[in-house]
């Protein structure tokens, strides 16, 4: 058996729906919770413990021949099941293996949610290129991760550089808007027409509930991930992070400081009281 560890003690559910549009589209995610879907991976916010960070360098090294760490190993569906097992929708970090999804999911609906290509990259520069690369992230992902065993920001970097293939965060720049096209001619080239749904938000309910078969909500279709407001997401963990990380430097210097004075005191009274 291919997988990491055991996930019986998982949830277990059957995987509906993969959107899987480029990123930076969190709204099909909070849509298909309003129509009832239980548990939706999305990026990040859906990545729960270091082990599917593990998964996801593993596929890494699977599928991604342009990374030094390529392996080309074996990855099933009981691999990905260890992330995936307990959702019925997966989105966003989905994107960026798409293709071994679908035909590790054949059962599953695919929606493609498509953006103004303009629009997309204006907003992964601003919001997932400059917080995931610079001086602030380097920080946090090559010195501050591996002290406290946090390496999920390294798999991510290693994700992006597998999936534009690409050596560094500027070519990946001048490579996103092919990779962009790239990526929606392969999807609709490898699922029928009966399992996709090309959808863009501005449609709104009507098409995504006579795709999945749901009942239109009386609910407004929702908006989600504005740009700023992930960039201050970002920028507000990265923080905490650095006041964390002092506080516990703060800690350990003044015991150090006790120790070293204890030490003192103690040679200090031996030295009083010896012959």
């Amino acid at each position: 058996m291919a997988t990491l560890v055991s996930i019986q003690d998982r949830p277990k559910r059957e995987l509906k729906v993969l959107s899987l549009g480029m990123t930076r589209t969190a709204s099909g995610t909070q849509a298909l919770g309003i129509l009832g879907y239980k548990g939706v991976h999305h990026g990040i916010q859906g990545i729960s413990s270091p082990l599917e960070w593990q998964v996801f360098n593993k596929a890494c090294d699977a599928f991604y021949p342009t990374l030094p760490t390529y392996t080309g190993a074996s990855f099933t569906r009981e691999d990905w099941e260890v992330c995936f097992g307990p959702y019925e929708g997966v989105t966003d970090m989905g994107t960026f293996f798409a293709k071994q999804l679908i035909e590790a999911y054949p059962e599953a609906k695919v929606i493609l949610v498509e953006r103004d290509i303009e629009d997309w990259y204006q907003s992964m520069v601003a919001a997932i290129f400059s917080t995931t690369w610079g001086l602030r992230a380097d920080v946090v992902i090559n010195l501050l991760g591996p002290l406290y065993g946090l390496n999920g920001g390294k798999t991510i970097r290693k994700i992006m550089l597998g999936f534009y293939g690409v050596k560094n965060v500027d070519e990946m720049r001048r490579v996103a808007r092919d990779r962009y096209r790239q990526h929606y001619a392969e999807i609709r080239a490898a699922v029928p027409e009966e399992r996709l749904l090309n959808f863009r938000l501005e449609d709104g309910w009507a098409p995504l509930c006579e795709f999945l078969g749901k009942e239109v909500p009386g609910l407004p279709f929702p908006v989600k991930n504005k740009r700023e407001e992930h960039v201050d997401r970002v920028r507000r963990k990265q923080n905490m992070f650095f006041k964390h990380v002092a506080k516990r430097f703060a800690v350990n210097a003044v015991t150090c400081a006790i120790g070293v004075g204890v030490v003192s005191l103690v040679l200090w009274r031996y030295r009083s009281v010896a012959p």
